[in-house]
């Protein structure tokens, strides 16, 4: 059985998952409070944030991705855990990418 084939794995990734959408979450605040909707790249969250304001809309949006994504998640990874494991896996790897930047453009902001 290969690592990618591991409900521990799928756990694991699930859990780095949630924790780099709270991060995601912070940083996207940091960067657009208190009205840069502007440096949102997502048009569907840039309109989201527009019509309920900053924190409201990453509670909002991110409530509802993650309600969505947990039980399609969970359904998947009882019939396939390797295909899941492999799409959670390049989905942290971006959400990491997405962090990083995202405090990035934040630690610039705080210099000017």
């Amino acid at each position: 059985m290969s690592i990618f084939s591991s409900l521990t794995l799928c756990v694991m990734l699930g859990c780095a998952f949630l924790i780099l959408n709270v991060l995601d979450g912070h940083s996207t605040y940091l960067v657009l409070k208190p009205h840069h909707y502007g440096r949102e790249k997502n048009p569907v969250a840039r309109w989201v944030f527009r019509k309920l304001g900053v924190p409201r809309g990453i509670i909002v949006f991110k409530t509802m991705l993650i309600a969505i994504l947990i039980p399609a998640i969970s359904y998947y990874a009882a019939w396939d855990v390797l295909t899941i494991n492999i799409t959670l896996l390049v989905a942290d790897l971006l959400f990491l990418l997405v962090v990083l930047h995202n405090y990035r453009v934040y630690r610039r902001m705080c210099r000017y």
